[in-house]
């Protein structure tokens, strides 16, 4: 039985087990505090919610996630957008995890923003 697709806007900490089509708006590579040639992390704003993918994934999604793309992202965590620096709006960040699945989307009908 396929997944059902959701909406950004449903995304919440209650499950893992979400299907979202999304265009990745913005991509930038985090330096490591200690290190600045090493990455600590990779961070997306997925239209308007946040994505982060951590220093032990970085090498599975690297090279998987262009900005201006879009994707079928399956299975991840979601946690509160805190702290100081929100680059979205949205209540909740996404995870990547090392079970988090991403299709490339060629559907010219998800917008940018």
């Amino acid at each position: 039985m396929a997944m059902a697709i959701n909406y950004v806007r449903e995304i919440n900490p209650s499950k893992e087990s979400w299907k979202i089509i999304v265009r990745v708006t913005h991509l930038w590579h985090v330096p490591s505090y200690n290190n600045s040639s090493e990455l600590h992390s990779i961070e997306l704003v997925l239209m308007d919610e946040k994505a982060s993918i951590k220093r032990s994934m970085i090498m599975t999604y690297r090279n998987l996630l262009n900005e201006g793309e879009s994707y079928t992202l399956m299975t991840f965590g979601a946690e509160l957008n805190s702290g100081d620096y929100k680059p979205a709006s949205h209540a909740y960040k996404i995870n990547f995890l090392n079970i988090t699945k991403v299709e490339v989307n060629r559907d010219a009908n998800i917008p940018l923003y």
